[in-house]
């Protein structure tokens, strides 16, 4: 593949990256249907390459909250242990499932995290000091909470080769009454458990250029911190509205897909 080709993908990457801290999202929701539609990969390649970028992410952003001690290890092992392992059979199994099922999978996902974006915003009841929360230790009903939605999520987004902070961060504010810093801390730390089992599985079962999603998380990386300035300077109404368009227009752009296939 010529320079160029991964200069485009990384200039995909770092409009990602701007959108997915602007918006406080994962950028696996905007990558795929961006791959998909504009540069017109193929379903199964967008989600290893998304697989990809989600591990440069979340290493990155592991080791940032490592350092500024906003991780709660004992909640991120008992979510990220039994997703690591659905997420693995999750992406492996990729190459079985049909594409038009993949993006009924991820249509599902975006609604979800349409929803789950304003629920997040709205909890009152958190627990105020990030050093009690970090440390707090899961009691036997948040094991009886945390398995079940672990190992469903960890399948499902092991598919489509996307985080699922958008899932795991409002689960830990709205269950366990975190605040928001540890919440996306311990988030980052489950979606680095599944990131590793998920390049292994996408590269057994997809072939793609691997190059690519490098290329893909560099741009990404280096878009998130435009992203950051972003987000500081324009107002949270301004941000959701702009949220709810992406979004809208994805859901819609999909569900067109969808119909014309079953049509």
């Amino acid at each position: 593949m010529e320079f160029m080709e991964y200069l485009k993908f990384f200039g995909i990457g770092i409009l990602t990256g701007i959108m997915s801290v602007f918006l406080g999202i994962g950028g696996g929701v905007f990558i795929i249907p961006i791959l998909l539609y504009i540069t017109n990969v193929e379903v199964k390649v967008t989600t290893a390459i998304s697989a990809v970028q989600v591990f440069f992410a979340s290493s990155f952003g592991t080791l940032f909250n490592y350092l500024q001690k906003t991780i709660n290890f004992k909640y991120a092992a008992i979510f990220g242990l039994p997703s690591a392992i659905t997420y693995f059979f999750g992406s492996y199994f990729t190459k079985y499932i049909p594409g038009t099922t993949i993006k009924i999978i991820y249509l599902f996902a975006v609604v979800l995290a349409i929803i789950l974006f304003f629920i997040k915003r709205n909890n009152k009841d958190s627990i105020n000091d990030n050093k009690i929360a970090s440390s707090l230790v899961p009691d036997k009903k948040a094991y009886f909470k945390i398995i079940p939605i672990a190992l469903a999520a960890g399948f499902a987004f092991g598919i489509l080769g996307v985080g699922g902070g958008f899932l795991y961060v409002p689960l830990l504010v709205l269950l366990f009454n975190f605040p928001l810093r540890i919440a996306i801390g311990t988030s980052l730390m489950i979606v680095f458990c599944n990131a590793v089992p998920g390049i292994i599985g996408k590269l057994l079962a997809v072939r793609f250029d691997f190059l690519i999603g490098v290329s893909v998380a560099i741009g990404a990386i280096a878009g998130s911190r435009i992203g950051t300035y972003l987000n500081k300077k324009i107002k949270p109404q301004i941000i959701r509205i702009i949220f709810i368009v992406l979004l809208a227009v994805i859901i819609i752009r999909v569900a067109i897909d969808l119909y014309s296939n079953f049509m």
